[in-house]
């Protein structure tokens, strides 16, 4: 028997006999010179080529299930990118070297430039874009995939990457559980792979190493473990697991629907971040109240571009109509840091440190024109819901003053073009610094609302480079500093009547949803898969437990001291107060 450690990437248990995916081959693509004569005809090659994987992709697409469709369209919009296709072709013409050779060498070197950024999300979005042009490039080549039809139904599925492609095919062969040596949590099979109810767990190291094909496994799609020929007693075990997870699994699918409150009845209302439109989607299904934070720098670091007015008016649209009345919370342009998007002065911007550099709002006020561009395309866009919008990493009065000049001068200018929108937006800013903290009364009298990012409130606070493994350990969202700040912050905002929300990664933890609610923070935005369990564990206690729980925190020196409280409270139905 074994026993090897992956991420949860989607909930639940499966046991089965493993199959071992075949790991593809390395794509040989041979460098070969060709006359300008061959080039029209490999051209029209790469076309016949585009045309037959969009033709898969529609199959797919004519599909009921909507998160399905939603993530291939986002792949037709790859694979149609004029932008790109334009690059490729000169590219081909200019190297007078193979198709299938520049196809490849171009795919390969946009997904290098998103993995260099170590941005997790942009490096699986980088595995679309292999996935998706690796297609085309097969194609080119008479290269055929993996035949699923292979695949016993019930069984362990064993790879070391697998794509949205293939979760499509797994759910059709009703496989047991997937284990990936490779891939992310935010990758868009995981995300399918979510919506099948696969269980599955990713980044399972050296996992192909010890498992052969016919071996038993349990996967534990829950909290990231695989079990190779488990003995009796696990298999006992096993059994009586699959009961409760199923049991819990129910339980929290009754939370979808429900108001998020404390056992005493004071409500909350839980939102989730996305970057993406099918997101939205997974929001949906998973009874967001509606989305705290869409990261629209993700839009233009996916497409390797500066999206023009339509190109944004049309997901921002498409945003709001998936979440009806519900809030959608969309910032601008987030970019810089390590944050890259095709701005000229960003990518020849040589900063000795980029966190503190020209980023963010910063950057709007400077590329006023890139800036209006968004804020066309996000007011246009507000006929469809009910939108709201937020500016990051605004520190003075001052940003936020000539920021909200240039909305006045937008709305101006729809007005004049009698464009519709609408006329009563609210628009609030981050509080990610120290300084939008200590000075979140001034800010309060002029944003209409407030949504803290604890990631980067920290790290600016602390002085800590969350990334940087030798003094990452200092970084942690429950110092008290951050407690202090952001209860000043609630103070302030309640002052002046503005609402404040919290969307960092303290705001899906247990501690840090116990701390934020004794504070008085009252909205939460968090990835839509941990939305029920927050609702669930605000169900259990009452609001004067967390008031106290909040009480003692404030006067707590440490970290570590104060999610020792809330893990007391978490962990137990007893109240603080003794």
């Amino acid at each position: 028997m074994k026993i090897l450690q992956g991420i949860s990437a989607s909930a639940g248990i499966g046991s089965g006999a493993v199959f071992i995916v075949p790991e593809s081959e390395q794509t040989a693509v041979d460098k070969k010179s060709i006359s300008k004569n061959e080039v029209e005809s490999q051209w029209e090659r790469f076309l016949q080529a585009v045309e037959q994987v969009k033709n898969d992709f529609n199959v797919i697409t004519s599909s009921k299930n909507k998160e399905q469709v939603a993530i291939f369209e986002t792949y037709m919009a790859m694979i149609e990118d004029s932008v790109f296709q334009d690059q490729i072709k000169k590219a081909h013409q200019s190297s007078l070297l193979n198709i299938e050779y520049v196809v490849y060498e171009q795919y390969q070197q946009m997904a290098d430039t998103m993995r260099k950024t170590g941005d997790d999300y942009l490096s699986q979005r980088a595995d679309d874009i292999c996935d998706v042009f690796g297609r085309v490039v097969n194609v080119l080549l008479n290269k055929k995939h993996f035949d699923i039809e292979s695949l016993p139904k019930k069984s362990v599925v064993v790879a070391k990457m697998m794509m949205p492609t293939d979760a499509v095919m797994l759910e059709k062969r009703n496989v047991a559980a997937v284990v990936l040596e490779e891939g992310g949590v935010n990758s868009h099979f995981a995300i399918l792979a979510r919506n099948y109810g696969i269980p599955a767990v990713v980044g399972a190291k050296n996992i192909l190493d010890n498992v052969s094909d016919g071996d038993k496994a349990i996967v534990d799609g829950d909290t990231g473990s695989v079990i190779i020929n488990p003995d009796k007693a696990k298999l006992v075990q096993h059994e009586k697991d699959k009961i409760i997870k199923e049991k819990q699994k129910k339980e929290l699918a009754a939370f979808k629907t429900a108001q998020a409150k404390t056992s005493d009845g004071t409500k909350f209302d839980i939102y989730a971040n996305i970057g993406t439109p099918e997101e939205a989607l997974v929001a949906a299904q998973e009874g967001a109240d509606g989305i705290g934070l869409f990261r629209t720098e993700f839009l233009f670091m996916n497409a390797n571009k500066i999206l023009s007015e339509d190109e944004q008016f049309n997901v921002y649209s498409k945003v709001l109509k998936t979440m009806g009345k519900k809030p959608v919370t969309i910032r601008t342009l987030d970019a810089g840091a390590d944050k890259i998007v095709p701005i000229e002065e960003i990518s020849e911007a040589d900063e000795t440190n980029p966190l503190l550099g020209w980023r963010a709002i910063r950057i709007s006020l400077a590329r006023v024109d890139l800036f209006k561009t968004q804020l066309r395309a996000l007011f246009r866009a507000s006929v469809y819901g009910n939108l709201r919008i937020m500016f990051p990493l605004v520190c003075t009065i001052e940003e936020l003053e000539k920021a909200l000049e240039i909305v006045k001068e937008v709305k101006a200018e729809l007005k004049t073009e009698k464009c519709k929108f609408s006329d009563n937006i609210e628009i609030g800013i981050m509080i990610e610094t120290a300084a939008s903290a200590i000075i979140s009364d001034f800010f309060a009298e002029k944003a209409d609302f407030f949504s803290v990012g604890t990631n980067d409130l920290t790290q600016y606070s602390i002085g800590v480079d969350r990334d940087n493994t030798k003094v990452s350990y200092l970084f942690d969202e429950m110092h008290p500093a951050i407690i202090r700040m952001i209860w000043q912050t609630v103070k302030n905002a309640d002052a002046q009547k503005i609402s404040i929300s919290v969307c960092g990664e303290m705001a899906s933890r247990p501690e840090g949803i116990a701390v934020l609610a004794g504070i008085g923070v009252r909205n939460f935005s968090m990835s839509a898969s941990k939305i029920n369990a927050a609702k669930e564990l605000l169900s259990k206690h009452s609001i004067k437990e967390f008031e106290l729980l909040a009480e003692k925190a404030l006067k707590t020196p440490s970290a570590s001291a104060i999610k020792k409280l809330a893990e007391t409270l978490i962990n137990s139905t007893a109240s603080l107060h003794k």
